[in-house]
């Protein structure tokens, strides 16, 4: 889920192409639904629609990644791949309550309901799992991560022990300098991964 900050786009720059880096080393196809291809009168609406469009290509299961999240790895997205493989969801939950992953089986996914969720709000994770209990799954719950929504998260990334990547801390910390205030508007577009084609004429996107 793409979060595009109303004062800096500098920060989401670097986000964005952090995710697309680490998306592309997995080697698991993926869509990138921008705005513009997105519709829907609310960010719920806009994220089920674009799920809904990517089953509706044949695929069997689909994985939504957050851009806001820089420590979501490649072995994290591909242990999401793997359980989903398995018949068993994912997700990953964000240190505010929120979802930096979500993994769902086609079978597994309600448009309407999934759409109705408490989006943009530190209850969407435990909503998300009541959902996931409603549709009978089995669901592996990832590591929590620490997501960037508001300058204090950047600066409490950028001095807490989990600032790993040198690359984009030192990225984020130029950009921090510039003392805009970041505020993360949640009207956005969606990274989508797929995987487990239904049939092998389903398209491969790049």
């Amino acid at each position: 889920m793409h979060k595009k900050l109303a004062h800096h786009s500098g920060v989401m720059e670097v986000l964005n192409t952090r995710v697309m880096q680490t998306v592309k080393s997995t080697g698991i196809d993926y869509f990138h639904f921008t705005e513009q291809e997105q519709y829907g009168l609310n960010f719920g609406e806009r994220l089920s629609n674009s799920i809904q469009e990517v089953f509706d290509k044949g695929y069997e299961s689909v994985i939504c990644l957050g851009n806001d999240t820089p420590l979501l790895t490649r072995s994290l997205i591909q242990d999401a791949a793997v359980a989903l493989k398995k018949g068993t969801a994912v997700n990953g939950m964000s240190l505010d309550g929120g979802l930096y992953l979500i993994g769902l089986q086609k079978n597994g996914f309600d448009e309407v309901s999934f759409g109705a969720l408490p989006w943009q709000s530190s209850g969407l994770a435990h909503a998300f799992h009541n959902y996931q209990a409603s549709q009978n799954q089995n669901v592996l719950v990832l590591e929590p991560l620490a997501d960037i929504d508001t300058e204090q998260d950047l600066q409490d990334f950028l001095s807490g022990k989990d600032a790993r990547d040198a690359i984009i801390r030192l990225l984020l910390i130029g950009l921090s300098r510039k003392r805009n205030t970041y505020k993360h508007l949640k009207e956005s577009a969606s990274y989508i991964l797929f995987s487990k084609p239904l049939n092998k004429g389903s398209p491969k996107a790049a």
